[in-house]
């Protein structure tokens, strides 16, 4: 698999990075169970699976003014399923963020500006191609345990390949996606080492269900695909959908620079044509600060 090597590349440049950590702000490790990858309404077309994620990031940070400051962070991540060997990835990517203080001291509301671009690889060249997004967040500590914050996004995916059409008249660019979303946050530390956050958020947008033939799906679908990641005769379909997203997680600091969490989150999305269906992500993660 094409992937495969770069993975163990990246874990060799993990460490390596880790030896010399002076430009990095973090490194990370990820197990994920997603129990829909499919994103799928049909008990025979729902698949799980379990992944492993390495991750990175860093880059400078410019203090404009007391109030203002300015940063661009690099990050690279690779991601190995158990399973779906077609889902493997890496990604590499560019942000760069504004971020304002209405003042000065830890309880001043906060304001951020981020703009990003990643490229994304992927085992199946269906999904290889480059994500966009801009993303503004308020944020505020109310008091020394509790934080609040707000956010709204865009995003634009737009792939390499366009495969030929299974039907003529629909088109099979199925990982072309746009979308928007808001949410909201709370962080809330109950005791010295250990942080509670939950989450809404509210996406409007594009999104893949990939299942065998389906009529209803068909009726309602931008764009068809084959996808034999998840087996033979599957499709990819794009259709138009409202998504809820809830979450909550724990974490607990270990030692002076890591912390180790466990996350979850629920999923409901509902398109036209009385299609939906919902997921359960759950996360561990390990994160070591620099």
């Amino acid at each position: 698999m094409k992937i495969d090597g770069r993975l163990a590349c990246l874990a060799v440049v993990l460490c390596a990075a880790q030896a010399s950590a002076a430009a990095l702000d973090e490194v990370g490790v990820e197990l994920v169970y997603d129990d829909n990858l499919t994103r799928a309404q049909l008990g025979r077309d729902i698949k799980g699976d379990l992944s492993l994620s390495l991750s990175t990031s860093g880059g400078p940070r410019f203090q404009l003014t007391d109030h203002d400051s300015l940063s661009l962070k690099g990050t690279l991540a690779g991601t190995k399923y158990r399973h779906y060997d077609g889902l493997d990835n890496i990604n590499a990517g560019l942000a760069l963020g504004y971020r304002h203080r209405f003042g000065l001291g830890p309880y001043v509301p906060q304001f951020a500006l981020t703009g990003s671009a990643a490229r994304l690889e992927y085992d199946n060249r269906l999904r290889d191609g480059w994500l966009y997004a801009a993303e503004a967040e308020a944020s505020k500590r109310v008091s020394d345990r509790l934080a609040l914050r707000a956010f709204v996004r865009t995003e634009r995916r737009e792939s390499d390949d366009v495969p030929a059409r299974v039907v003529p008249f629909i088109r099979a660019n199925v990982f072309d996606l746009s979308s928007r979303s808001a949410g909201i946050g709370a962080d809330f530390a109950y005791a010295p080492r250990y942080l509670v956050s939950v989450g809404y958020a509210w996406h409007r947008g594009d999104i893949v269900s990939t299942t065998q033939r389906n009529l209803p799906i068909f009726l309602a679908s931008s764009a068809i695909a084959p996808d034999p990641v998840f087996g033979d005769n599957t499709y990819a379909y794009t259709m138009p959908a409202r998504t809820q997203v809830f979450s909550i997680g724990l974490s607990r600091e270990v030692g002076r620079q890591g912390s180790v969490s466990l996350g979850y989150e629920y999923r409901d999305s509902r398109a036209d044509g009385g299609i939906e269906y919902s997921g359960n992500l759950f996360r561990a993660t390990y994160l070591y600060g620099f």
